[in-house]
């Protein structure tokens, strides 16, 4: 006897949210980890790059617009010693952001489980 259509979709559409549900944290601790601190790498040294860290701690001492004089190799200092610090400043916060990221990644699933089974227990008690 063949079955209707519309049930052996509904079936192979139950079937396959359940087996959604039960890979969804394998994937989130998995793959979508991967991912997600692949891309946190990669945006951390892309940061790295355009804030030139580098390049401004070995120029630190170099003085600007060819100024060799004693004021001028100062002055230098002193402007590339701020804008080094600012920017260390700027790149600590961006990375701390990112790290930010990595544990609300991790957390959120056991978060929002929690929270659902508190929110389920006050419904029971009633």
């Amino acid at each position: 006897m063949t079955q209707n259509i519309v049930i052996q979709a509904i079936k192979s559409l139950v079937i396959d949210i359940i087996g959604e549900i039960l890979y969804f944290p394998l994937w989130w601790y998995g793959q979508g980890l991967k991912q997600t601190a692949l891309y946190v790498f990669r945006s951390v040294k892309n940061s790295n790059r355009d804030l030139a860290l580098g390049l401004m701690l070995k120029s630190l001492f170099k003085p600007m617009f060819g100024q060799y004089d004693r004021t001028g190799r100062l002055i230098s200092f002193f402007m590339r010693f701020i804008l080094t610090f600012s920017r260390l400043v700027i790149f600590l916060l961006i990375t701390i952001f990112y790290i930010v990221v990595i544990i609300f990644w991790l957390l959120l699933p056991v978060v929002v489980a929690w929270g659902l089974y508190n929110n389920s227990s006050i419904l029971w008690k009633r």
